[in-house]
């Protein structure tokens, strides 16, 4: 019986490890590590105009040009200014795809907006790093490709923080089967799963390492949302992820506010 039973355990065991290796082989693409791109040039222009650029994931593919002119208007009022904010970004795109798409002309690239000039650069990403449980150590490696092509070029970078978006909200209704491959993923990672402080402070931490706290402009949660990491609800769609149209002028009146204080 203790044979049979000592026998069960060990077959178990092995089959655990041989899947455990099957799906880790089969996921190394989606942690690799992207290398530098090659550099090309940030038009800067000989005149008074400020250029900002956003770029990200949803929270910057979802703004209007109705939420850009308004930046705008607000920025230049106060600047005295005229101001030209161009943005771009993809829905569900992690951090290495939007450094990828720095350098992509066509769709969803954003290199033609760098390109025609920018004095800012605002980068919003990690939340579909951390839900796809890719890794810290992964997320940081390509903000910091990101922030140093920009200040090779003179950019200042506005890195605006991961929020703690309700994840769960639409996560949540996934089936048993797909809720336990993204567990996996997070013990694979060596991460909470679904859990944005370790990334939040993953990125802090190479900022300071790297000694970018200075030329990089870090937007926190709650420099704008007014209640630490706690949502607040009235700033957000019903999903609970994505902001709403009063979400997005509270923060763009942060990101006018840091610009103004940078100048």
């Amino acid at each position: 019986m203790k044979r049979s039973l000592f026998i069960i355990i060990m077959i178990s065991l092995l089959a655990i490890i041989i899947v455990s290796l099957y799906y880790y082989y089969r996921w190394k693409p989606l942690w690799a590590y992207e290398e530098p791109r090659t550099f090309y040039s940030i038009s800067h222009h000989q005149d008074d105009t400020l250029r900002i650029v956003m770029i990200g994931d949803s929270w910057v593919g979802m703004r209007t040009d109705t939420l850009n002119i308004m930046f705008q208007k607000r920025l230049s009022a106060i600047s005295g200014r005229p101001v030209i904010l161009k943005s771009k970004g993809k829905g569900g795109e992690k951090s290495r795809g939007i450094y990828q798409l720095m350098f992509e002309e066509d769709g969803l690239g954003t290199k033609p907006l760098l390109e025609s000039g920018a004095d800012y650069c605002v980068v919003i990403a990690g939340i579909n790093d951390s839900a796809a449980n890719l890794g810290k150590k992964q997320f940081s490696h390509h903000m910091k490709l990101i922030i140093d092509f920009l200040l090779k070029n003179d950019v200042r970078p506005i890195l605006i923080e991961i929020p703690n978006v309700n994840i769960w909200n639409v996560y949540g209704g996934k089936p048993i089967k797909d809720l336990m491959v993204d567990f996996i993923k997070s013990l694979m990672t060596r991460c909470g799963m679904y859990h944005f402080p370790e990334y939040r402070e993953a990125l802090r931490l190479m900022l300071k390492d790297s000694k970018l706290f200075g030329p990089v402009i870090y937007v926190s949660m709650s420099d704008w949302n007014g209640k630490d990491y706690d949502l607040n609800m009235q700033l957000f769609l019903d999903d609970q992820i994505h902001l709403n149209q009063q979400g997005y002028l509270k923060l763009d009146s942060c990101i006018v506010n840091v610009i103004i204080q940078d100048l």
